[in-house]
């Protein structure tokens, strides 16, 4: 049975057979792309270990407003910046200053005694905040 004429000819010219990868380079880099733009959406408030209360009323809301967040082992953060307890008053002052709202939003493990929960939410007040809102799970 004789050869197809097509593969002979490439055979004769001493050409192999090659397979054009431009299409699958032009895919991993937009995956690539893709990856590095959804990674700048992740802030750090939210990627911090915090397993928050579940509430079956709670409600979604987006928020750029000063946020204080007390992680499992009692470390507190704001805005995503850890902080020693002592001054929490003065940093958060400086961005209630700057911030319109008078609202700090509070992040706080489940597991975290409510002793110490009590105790961010005085400094938080002695800050000058007018509202604290709890953050939760939701149900």
């Amino acid at each position: 049975m004789p050869q197809p004429r097509r593969l002979s000819r490439y055979r004769a010219r001493g050409q192999g057979l090659a397979l054009d990868l431009t299409p699958m380079v032009d895919v991993v880099f937009l995956l690539i792309i893709f990856f590095m733009v959804s990674t700048t959406f992740i802030t750090l408030e939210s990627g911090l270990p915090v397993d928050l209360p579940q509430a079956q009323t709670s409600q979604l809301q987006a928020s750029d407003l000063p946020t204080v967040t007390i992680t499992r082992d009692q470390q507190i953060f704001l805005s995503g910046a850890a902080i020693a307890e002592g001054d929490l008053v003065v940093a958060l002052r400086s961005v209630l200053s700057s911030s319109a709202s008078g609202t700090v939003v509070l992040r706080a493990d489940q597991t975290v005694p409510h002793g110490t929960t009590v105790k961010v939410m005085d400094l938080i007040k002695q800050a000058g905040a007018q509202r604290i809102a709890i953050a939760t799970g939701g149900g």
